[in-house]
Formats: C-alpha cells, sequence, structure tokens
C-alpha cells in the first residue's frame, strides 16, 4: 500500500512540477555537473519511453491475447499466429514470403544459409561485411562456416561502402555482401545491386535496426535475396527476443523454413520426417500475438518519430560539437532506430568524447555512445583471427576506426516524444558547447529559442 501511494506521490509530482516554466539559468549558467542547473530535471520531467502506457493495452489488448493462448495449449506449433504475423510483415516489406524466428541473429544466420544453400558443414565462401556493425553480422555468418571480410564504411553515413566492397573482392571465394542498415538508415542498396550483378554475388540484407525504411528502389526487407530483422527489446518493433526472414525466392523460403523447423519440410511436415539439417528457431504465439498488436501502433509512432527526428536535425543546424550523420539521397524513409551524431572535439574545448557524455548526460541529455569497438578489435574477433585466420580477413578500416571513439545517439524512444523535448535535447548539447568550446559565441542559437 505504501509503495502504491509513493507511487501516487511521484506521479503527481512529475504532472505538477513538468508544468512548472524551467528556469532561464539552466540555458546559460554553470553546467550541472559542476553544480548547476541542468536543463532537464528528468526526475520531474522523463523522456518518453515506449513501454510507458502498457496498462490499458495489457488489459484491453494484450492481456485477452495471451490468455486465449495460455488457455488453449496452442503456444508454439502449430504457429498458427507466428505464421499470420510472418505473412503480414513479408506484405508489409514487399516480399512475397515471411519466417518468424526466435531471434535476429537466427534469422541472419538463416538467412545466409538458406541464399547460399550452404548446411554449414564446411567452409562456405567469404561474407563482405561492415567492421563498424552490430557483432552479429559477423557472428551469423561465422556460426555457418562462412569467412568474413571486414571493410570499411562510408565517412559521411557510417554505412558499407561499396567502393571498398568492390576493392574487397576474391573471384572465387566472395560469396554474398550483407549490407547492414545500421541506425534505421537503409545502405546504398542501388550500388550494391549493381555489384552484385557484376560479381555474380548474392545480397543478405542485416535489416536488424531498420524496421519499415526504404530505399528509392524499395523498402528495406526486399532490396537483396533475403533480409533479416530483429524484435528485440530495443528495437521499434519488439516482442523482447524475436526476428523475421523475408524474401521473394520461393526455394529460398523453404529452405529457411525447414532449417528454422529442425529440417521439416515445409509441404509435409511430419513429426519425426527430417529432409535437410535444421535446428528450432521457432518463435512462440505470445511473440507473435506481441507483435501482432504493436503492429498495429507502428506507423502512427514512426510518423511521430519522424517529425521529432527532423526538428532534432533543424535545431542542432548551429551546434558544431555534434554533427547528425548525413542522411544520402537514395533514402526514401529513415527508420529512425537511433539518432546518431559524430562529435567534434576541436569545437569543444578539445574535450574528451567521455567527458563530453557524461556533461551533457548531466543536463539530462539521453545521449549514449554508439559501438565502442569494431569487430575487428572484439576479444572474441581477436581469438578467432588468431585461432582461424582463414574465416577472418580484415581490410584496411581508418573510418570505422576512428567512429568507434566518437559517436553519439539518441534513443528511439525518445523521439516517441514531444518537440519541446527536441528543444531541451538541442539546448543541453548547446550549453556544453557554450561552455568548453566556441562557435556560436555571441548569438542565440535555434535551440536556445525554441527551449
Amino acid at each position: 500500500m505504501n509503495q502504491q501511494l509513493r507511487r501516487i506521490a511521484k506521479t503527481i509530482a512529475q504532472q505538477t512540477v513538468g508544468r512548472i516554466p524551467p528556469p532561464a539559468s539552466r540555458l546559460t549558467g554553470r553546467l550541472a555537473c559542476d553544480g548547476g542547473t541542468p536543463v532537464r530535471n528528468t526526475r520531474f520531467r522523463p523522456w518518453a519511453k515506449y513501454h510507458s502506457s502498457n496498462l490499458g493495452p495489457w488489459l484491453t489488448e494484450v492481456g485477452p491475447r495471451f490468455r486465449k493462448i495460455f488457455l488453449s495449449g496452442q503456444e508454439g506449433t502449430p504457429q498458427v499466429q507466428a505464421k499470420e504475423f510472418a505473412q503480414r510483415w513479408a506484405e508489409y516489406c514487399g516480399c512475397r514470403y515471411g519466417l518468424l524466428v526466435s531471434h535476429g541473429t537466427d534469422a541472419l544466420r538463416i538467412a545466409l544459409a538458406a541464399v547460399l544453400d550452404h548446411d554449414g558443414l564446411d567452409y562456405g565462401g567469404e561474407v563482405i561485411i561492415p567492421n563498424f556493425s552490430f557483432v552479429a553480422s559477423a557472428n551469423a555468418a561465422l556460426d555457418r562456416r562462412f569467412g568474413v571480410a571486414l571493410v570499411d564504411v562510408d565517412p559521411e553515413t557510417l554505412l558499407l561502402d561499396p567502393k571498398r566492397v568492390e576493392e574487397a573482392i576474391i573471384p572465387g571465394r566472395t560469396r554474398a555482401v550483407m549490407p547492414v542498415h545500421l541506425f534505421g538508415q537503409p545502405a546504398d542498396m542501388t550500388s550494391f545491386q549493381v555489384v552484385a550483378q557484376k560479381h555474380g554475388l548474392k545480397i543478405v540484407e542485416d535489416a536488424a535496426q531498420a524496421q519499415g525504411s526504404e530505399w528509392e528502389t524499395g523498402r528495406v526487407g526486399s532490396l537483396g535475396d533475403a533480409a533479416a530483422f530483429s524484435f528485440q527489446a530495443f528495437k521499434n518493433l519488439c516482442c523482447g527476443e524475436g526476428g523475421a526472414l523475408t524474401t521473394n525466392d520461393q526455394n529460398i523460403f523453404e529452405r529457411a523454413h525447414m532449417m528454422h523447423d529442425v529440417g521439416r519440410p515445409l509441404t509435409d511436415a511430419e513429426r519425426w520426417r527430417h529432409v535437410t539439417l535444421g535446428w528450432n528457431c521457432r518463435a512462440t504465439e505470445y511473440q507473435a500475438a506481441l507483435l501482432s498488436y504493436r503492429f498495429g501502433r507502428f506507423e502512427a509512432e514512426q510518423e511521430r518519430r519522424r517529425q521529432n527526428f527532423i526538428t532534432l536535425r533543424e535545431l542542432l543546424k548551429d551546434t558544431t560539437c555534434v554533427k547528425p550523420l548525413a542522411i544520402q539521397r537514395g533514402v526514401r524513409r529513415h527508420g529512425m532506430h537511433m539518432f546518431p551524431m559524430r562529435y567534434f572535439p576541436e569545437n569543444c574545448g578539445d574535450l574528451s568524447f567521455k567527458d563530453f557524455l557524461i556533461a551533457a548526460q548531466a543536463e539530462g541529455t539521453p545521449i549514449y555512445q554508439a559501438y565502442n569497438a569494431t569487430i575487428s578489435a572484439q576479444p572474441a574477433t581477436q581469438k578467432l583471427m588468431s585461432k582461424h585466420p582463414d574465416f577472418i580477413r580484415l581490410l584496411p578500416t581508418p573510418v570505422s576506426d576512428r567512429a568507434v571513439n566518437g559517436v553519439g545517439y539518441i534513443p528511439h524512444e525518445i523521439f516517441l516524444g514531444t518537440e519541446e523535448d527536441m528543444a531541451d535535447i538541442a539546448a543541453a548539447l548547446t550549453k556544453v558547447q557554450r561552455h568548453y568550446g566556441a562557435g556560436i559565441k555571441g548569438k542565440e542559437t535555434r535551440a536556445e529559442q525554441a527551449a
């Protein structure tokens, strides 16, 4: 009872204090890390959260769906809801076939194995991937005994660079390219399609962070031979854990389906008949039910993120200590999984990136460091390169090497908030720069005007 009363009191305090205009001194006074007033007191003005309004949907939508599954006893196979959601997701992506699996990494390794028709029992050739990415991009390939060639990314977008890819191709050894749609931005799929056609390569999209993104030639998920998505808890559309594979190729889909269902054939799913090597990567009906509900809200949430995404980019135009990553001309729709920014210490008194983050976070800014190591610099990769040098080929990646020391991001859930939230973020970053750096002295910035 006491805990409930405390929660009620906290909510009332947040609603009351949150309406009081914050003091102007928060924008230009001492930094919060030095004892000053923060731009935003998150205790009373918390940031938007993806799960902040879960109670209502649980009572009216999700709870009844889970109860129905629980009482029916059909929590897994025959996967009626899983198949239904997978087909809806495939159609959303512009594909004929979709497969819901237990994790995004499962989707990626099955996509590679199905596209290249490889059972993983011997060396399967090489897959080119970016060195600046989440480690699962490499792990999925290595798990199926594909070698990986780690190449550099574009300096403006930090996405896989088509020029570096073509330089890395070894005829007879290179079999596929894995463009990673990092932070929600589609990679240059027009160029990759040209490269793949020229050299006879397959394309497997790592679309884990790019739900709903669109390139000039179509929606992400339909731009290669197959694609892999993640529905892990941090993603824009999530169910705790989960993943999906999409493709327009029936043979690839059938191979993928068998692999995810312990080798059972798609059209003759006898329980004890296994026609190929496979694993149990089936998703539960609970995952499917949650995704089906949240998918109904997905487009509206993405539109809100888009509006705030654009607002923050505009507010940061006068700020020189951080700059949002460039968006390619071929992008028709950004997935807005993260708002990535590059840090320029020379415009902030040569303050280290770590100390810059500390100062910005003290002002209430939800900014965090992106990947703090390239894939090749991860301890696990270092061990594998020493133990199995034939499986990992590292090309020069100076852009990736620099990026791990100066790229921060704002999470996607923050963009479910308001324009005022975006103004506070921009104002906090501006305040830190005014304290340490140069380049905006003597004028009121757009961020300060908005705040």
